[in-house]
């Protein structure tokens, strides 16, 4: 088993939120106002919330995740539930996919084949998943590191153009708005599923990597919502990557310009939001099995994700209402929230004896 700390799950989450709130979150979402720095305070009071099952769980089934729990108590219902659970975390994976290499060919490359980018991106993604939690923890670490330094670059260069007059006093003028930016900040959250499956290898307490990861993305996504608002005023509803945006606004001496950096940072955090997937399923494949090795698994697991990459990514309307789904937060409530709450209550406990054996 491929044990790793709460504060490597920490950098881990922290870095695969960043590519979902740069990448991922629906560009009219990103707007100009007060209400977006009141979603993101609800959303994540909300997630935290929603996490409550999965914190229980982890208390009463010490050292296990919500699928042991649910196949000691029966084989055939625990493996109905890691099914239903691997469905949502498949459709995410496709989607966080197909994400990136939309952002890749929006920022990178002007032309860039469906099919050579998502096998790409795939590729690279499962290697990090057969290489561990450890390995794609210990790069999230250079991720979010790069990242910092991009943010303190940014308000160097970008300080002559902050504009303190865009800022107005906080107040709601449009509630529908709030509602739906708040339901979206919530279903960005898919390191959810993965703390779900991932909580039985960490080391030390569990519910430490939630507090902090809450915590600092709350921070950044905060701080970086200023800057957007700073920048860009009213026109930042026009835009749909505003960091990518003010990065190639941003002239630095030794850089030239910063979008190559911002690019870059995306493009490693996604692989680590990916390859953590990728983990997670193969994590759902070993509890359900019972087998030690993994690798034939991902191999097609990985084929299925390009396969339907390739279908959904061919129409632009299938892609749009997989992001409508997801975007609604049903999908993540329930594998998140609804599945760990059952199995809170219908679970079964290891005995002293089996969990001392595996403890040593």
């Amino acid at each position: 088993m491929n044990r790793i700390s709460s504060k490597q799950l920490t950098l881990a989450f922290i870095a695969s939120r960043l590519t979902t709130e740069m990448i991922m979150i629906p560009g009219e979402l990103i707007r100009y106002g007060s209400e977006r720095f009141v979603a993101i305070l609800v959303a994540k009071l909300s997630v935290l919330l929603l996490y409550l099952p999965l914190l229980l769980l982890t208390i009463k089934f010490k050292g296990d995740n919500f699928l042991t729990a649910a196949i000691r108590k029966n084989r055939i219902y625990g493996i109905i539930l890691g099914v239903l659970f691997g469905v949502v975390l498949l459709s995410v994976t496709v989607n966080s996919v197909l994400n990136l290499q939309l952002y890749i060919t929006d920022t990178l490359i002007g032309e860039l084949l469906l099919i050579s980018g998502t096998a790409l991106i795939i590729a690279v993604s499962l290697y990090g998943a057969m290489k561990g939690a450890s390995a794609i923890t210990r790069t999230a670490v250079f991720g979010t590191a790069i990242f910092a330094f991009l943010i303190l670059l940014i308000f160097i260069t970008m300080a002559d153009k902050l504009d303190f007059s865009y800022l107005y006093p906080m107040y709601i003028d449009d509630g529908n708005y709030l509602f739906r930016a708040v339901i979206s900040e919530i279903s960005c959250n898919s390191e959810m599923l993965v703390f779900a499956v991932l909580c039985s290898n960490i080391t030390d307490k569990p519910n430490r990597a939630v507090y902090y990861s809450l915590a600092v993305i709350f921070v950044v996504l905060e701080v970086v919502n200023l800057l957007y608002n700073l920048v860009f005023g009213p026109y930042l509803n026009e835009l749909e990557y505003p960091l990518y945006v003010i990065s190639s606004l941003s002239d630095v001496v030794v850089f030239q310009r910063l979008d190559g950096i911002d690019a870059i940072v995306w493009l490693l955090c996604g692989i680590i939001k990916i390859s953590l997937l990728f983990t997670s399923a193969g994590e759902l494949y070993k509890t359900s099995s019972g087998k030690r090795k993994k690798g034939w698994f991902l191999a097609i697991y990985g084929t299925l994700t390009l396969i339907l990459c390739m279908l959904i990514g061919s129409d632009r309307r299938y892609y749009d209402t997989l992001q409508s789904i997801l975007h609604t937060a049903f999908p993540l409530v329930f594998a998140g929230v609804v599945i760990p709450l059952i199995v809170l209550f219908t679970g079964k406990k290891a005995p002293r004896k089996e969990k001392e054996n595996e403890e040593n």
